[in-house]
Order: C-alpha cells, then sequence, then structure tokens
C-alpha cells in the first residue's frame, strides 16, 4: 500500500520510486537503531558524548552492512519490516511505562500486516512473562486489542484489491479459501524443515560467516562484550534480545530457500544494540586505563576516532558490490523479449527472475498488450490457471486443466494452431511435444 504511494512520484518510472521507499525506510530504520542504542546506554551508563559515538558506530556499521544495504536498494520487504523492528525498539526502550504497551501494540499490529516473522518476538518475552501477567487486566487486554486492530485491519485490502483483479492475482484471495491459503503461507511451508541435517552444519558456517562479514573481528567482539555487559546490567531485556535471535536464526537455517538468510535482518538489529554496549564498555575501560598512562588524552582520543571510524571500512569495501544504480539487466531481459515476441504471442517464462521483469514492463508499464505471459510454475496452482482463464477467455481451456503438465501441453499442442508461442528457456518437457526453432532470446513454435 506505501508503495503504491510511491509509484505516483513524478520524475521517474515505477520500479525506481518503489526502490526509494526501500531507501527511506533503511535510512530511517538505521536513525531509529541510532536512537534506540544511544537511549539504551544512557539509561544504564554516565556516558555523556561517548553514548553519542558507541550509538553513531553501533547504528552505522548496521547500516553499511551487506544484510541490510543488500536490500536497501531493491524493490522488497525487509527495509520496512526492519524499519517496524526498530521502531518497536525505540518504544520499549524510551517511552514512558503508562504509553509504551499500547504504542508496542499498535506497531506490532502493523508488523502482523507485513511480514509474520514477527510473532517470533511473542516467544522472545518470556523474561517479561510474571510482568506482562501482574499488569494485563481485562480492560487492559481490550485496549491493547484495539490498538492491535488498525494494522490488523491492513488485512481488508487484500480481498478488496484481489477484486480489482491486479496482475499477478496471487491466490485469488477475493474467496475465503485463496485468502487463508495467501495469509496462512500455504504456498511456503515446504520450506520449513525441508533442509537435511547434513547441510545443517553448513549454513551454521554460513550464518557465523555473515556476522563476521558485516561487523567485521572488531564488530563482532564489541557485541559480544555488550552482551556479557548486558546480562550484567539488565538481564531480562538481554535475555529477550538473545532469545530473539537465537529464534530467528534457527528459522533462518531450517528454511529452505537461498536467501533465508535475510530473516536474520531484525536479529541483527539487536546485535547492533550490543555492539554499542560493547562499544561504550571499550570506551570507559579506555578512558581507566588512560588516568593511569601519561598520554590518557590522546588514548581516550584514539579510541573514540577508531569506533567512530569503525563504519568507514564497510563503506569503502563494499560500496561498488552494492551499488546497482547502473544495473539494467532484468529490465534490458524482459525489453528483448518483449520486442521479439510475435504479434498476440504467448511467452511461456520461467521463474521469478524472468517471470517479474516481464509482468513489470507488459502489465505494469503497457508494453506489448498483445502478448500474454504465463509463468511455467505457477500453472501448478489451481488459481493462477483460473486467472489465466479469466483475464484471457482465449486460454479458458487451460484453466480447466487438472494440473501444469495438462495446461502447459494444451499451451504448445492448442494454442500454439491458433498464435505464436515463444518459450524464454530450453524446457525439455515442451520442446519434446512440438517442432521449436531458436532466435535468441525466444525458442519458437513452429505452427506447420
Amino acid at each position: 500500500m506505501i508503495a503504491h504511494l510511491f509509484t505516483a512520484l513524478p520524475g521517474a518510472e515505477p520500479a525506481r520510486n518503489v526502490n526509494l521507499l526501500s531507501v527511506l525506510a533503511a535510512a530511517l530504520a538505521v536513525g531509529a537503531i541510532f536512537w534506540a542504542a544511544y537511549r539504551l546506554i544512557v539509561a544504564r551508563e554516565n556516558a555523556g558524548l561517548l553514548a553519542v559515538v558507541a550509538a553513531w558506530a553501533a547504528a552505522t556499521l548496521y547500516g553499511f552492512g551487506e544484510l541490510l544495504w543488500s536490500q536497501a536498494t531493491i524493490a522488497e520487504v525487509y527495509s520496512l519490516n526492519v524499519l517496524l523492528m526498530a521502531m518497536l525498539l525505540v518504544v520499549a526502550i524510551s517511552f514512558p511505562s503508562r504509553v509504551r504497551p499500547y504504542a508496542l501494540a499498535v506497531l506490532f499490529g502493523f508488523g502482523l500486516a507485513h511480514h509474520l516473522t514477527i510473532v517470533l518476538l511473542l516467544p522472545a518475552l518470556w523474561p517479561y512473562v510474571y510482568t506482562v501477567r501482574r499488569w494485563l487486566t481485562v480492560r487492559r487486554s481490550i485496549q491493547i486489542g484495539f490498538c492491535l486492530l488498525p494494522g490488523l485491519l491492513m488485512y481488508l485490502y487484500i480481498p478488496i484489491s484481489a477484486g480489482t483483479h491486479p496482475v499477478p492475482n496471487w491466490g485469488q484471495p477475493d474467496s475465503i479459501s485463496g485468502f487463508v491459503w495467501l495469509v496462512s503461507g500455504a504456498a511456503y511451508r515446504g520450506y520449513l524443515s525441508a533442509v537435511p541435517l547434513s547441510h545443517l552444519i553448513q549454513r551454521f558456517s554460513a550464518w557465523a560467516g555473515i556476522w563476521v562479514r558485516d561487523l567485521g573481528v572488531v564488530g563482532l567482539a564489541l557485541a559480544l562484550l555488550g552482551l556479557a555487559h548486558g546480562l550484567e546490567t539488565d538481564r531480562r531485556f538481554t535475555w529477550f534480545g538473545l532469545t530473539y535471535v537465537a529464534l530467528l536464526t534457527g528459522y533462518a537455517m531450517f528454511y529452505a530457500t537461498s536467501d533465508s538468510y535475510l530473516y536474520l535482518l531484525p536479529a541483527a538489529a539487536i546485535i547492533a544494540l550490543w555492539v554499542a554496549q560493547g562499544g561504550i564498555v571499550a570506551l570507559h575501560g579506555l578512558q581507566h586505563w588512560a588516568r593511569l598512562s601519561s598520554r590518557r588524552w590522546l588514548v581516550a582520543t584514539a579510541g573514540v576516532v577508531i569506533l567512530a571510524a569503525l563504519p568507514l571500512t564497510s563503506i569503502a569495501t563494499r560500496f561498488q558490490a552494492m551499488d546497482l544504480s547502473a544495473d539494467r539487466e532484468a529490465y534490458i531481459f524482459a525489453e528483448r523479449v518483449l520486442d521479439a515476441a510475435a504479434p498476440s504471442a504467448i511467452v511461456v517464462s520461467s521463474g521469478d527472475a524472468q517471470t517479474f521483469p516481464l509482468w513489470y514492463l507488459r502489465y505494469g508499464l503497457g508494453k506489448r498488450p498483445d502478448v500474454v505471459v504465463v509463468d511455467r510454475n505457477l500453472l501448478a496452482f489451481d488459481w493462477y490457471r483460473r486467472d489465466l482463464g479469466w483475464r484471457h477467455p482465449d486460454l479458458a481451456a487451460v484453466a480447466r486443466a487438472v494440473d501444469a503438465q495438462e495446461a502447459a501441453t494444451m499451451l504448445v499442442l492448442e494454442e500454439g494452431h491458433r498464435r505464436p508461442v515463444h518459450l524464454t528457456y530450453a524446457d525439455d518437457e515442451l520442446l519434446d511435444l512440438a517442432s521449436w526453432t531458436y532466435d535468441d532470446p525466444l525458442f519458437t513454435l513452429s505452427q506447420e
């Protein structure tokens, strides 16, 4: 819903404007983490300006780490997810106790509307169970329910939007069964616990490598120091954070996709707080040691400068890899395919990397309105075949197919006699059904 507002911004095409939403959300998240870290330090320590330095180092180290930076420049859900998590931390650490639970409930409701992994916050609250049970009266429970409501009402937008038949009409959630299928994540349940045990060691190694890569040896040492310090000064909040990091780690490790590590982004926000705490402990330690040294001013200043400059290493080493300003690969691919497609053709693609750019140009920008783009993998879903039949009445026979193979076969053997059919990839099963010619970038069905 927010991204739709960004598409209306002047001066650029919709994709770039939605990327700007990710940029803005990530930048605001880094600012929120800075404020949360600063308030966490000043609540426990007599830190003064040193608290600003430690919070700056932690927040910017997080911001310029590959984990967040990689998502801050693309149209994805994770930057906004991190922003909601960072705002929750700000509220939990700095808001007055009389309004804190209600503000947390409002943000949690919007978090539920955005990304369901936020529910892992609930079991992580175990250190506060006794306090919550004493505080949560019937009246307050009702008030908390009303605070959750604005975010949960966002779910009403799903069937309303589906009723306008967008592309893609994912799950056709204007029906009860489609709505439940979509919001319950039924399409992705197969990924849960699908990682073989033999791969867990490799995944654990990759998990450890992420923190070493993003934090560096110094940042990782500060995080561990801050964790130890937190267990001494605020055990409940630290155990909450440690539990949340462990839950997200387990979820990421057992979720069988190549990008499941992105679920660690909220965990990295917690670790950033540990880095800030470790930074202030290190600076105080240097100050104490400097009092015993003849060059105490120089030692203390050097510590502040090194900590403040720590994120600059991330900028220097990652900027070139993270800079996507000249990356037009997806757009160029879709443009080549649509330019090469015959009039009124059916273009069969495979997977997100091919289908999403084609959808964007065809249905988003209105390029080649005579062409129909069909995703081979999505033909496995009944809702997708039905949606194709509704959107393109001439494909009604495909909509009645009982499975993906029958639907794909109909596209080749039946539709191929009436209109051109192209493949964007080498599909052995479909290529064996008929005679095809190849002229980069498309296979074309021979209509002889």
